[in-house]
């Protein structure tokens, strides 16, 4: 390699991958990969069994999930992630929650997100008016954490 020839900058990407199976996440950077699953229904039938608060727990494993795939292969200090939550319904009645990664920061760093969206979708059983009138108490939350 000549002196005018740099080396190019590698750049940690977070990859998000999901179905209604598993979540999949994948830090990668250059050819270093961590591959990290999620059972969203193995975590939501145990958070309910034990009568957790479902839906903010599973954020936190989201993103230390998050933190732990990209810890793999960049290691860092301070993970920051924004994201944006929203439901067909109040959070208790939805039937459908997309969750919408927004921003991940390391040490300062933004990251490349490909695969940025969760759709979690179950079986809707409210009433005619209730699904005409939901609009009205549809949900859309915006979080910013610090890890």
């Amino acid at each position: 390699m000549s002196e005018t020839e740099t080396t190019p900058i590698v750049r940690p990407i977070v990859k998000i991958k999901a179905d209604p199976e598993i979540i999949r996440i994948v830090g990668k950077k250059g050819g270093e990969v961590s591959l990290q699953d999620i059972n969203p229904k193995l975590i939501m039938a145990t958070l309910w069994w034990e009568g957790e608060p479902q839906l903010e727990t599973f954020f936190q494993i989201l993103e230390l999930t998050i933190k732990r795939a990209l810890q793999e292969v960049h290691p860092h200090d301070k993970l920051v992630i924004d994201y944006s939550y929203t439901a067909n319904d109040t959070l208790e009645d939805a039937s459908e929650i997309m969750v919408e990664i927004e921003n991940i920061e390391a040490d300062g760093e933004v990251l490349e997100v490909e695969g940025d969206i969760i759709v979690f979708s179950g079986n809707d059983d409210r009433g005619f008016f209730k699904k005409l009138t939901a609009f009205r108490r549809k949900v859309k939350e915006n979080v910013h954490h610090e890890i």
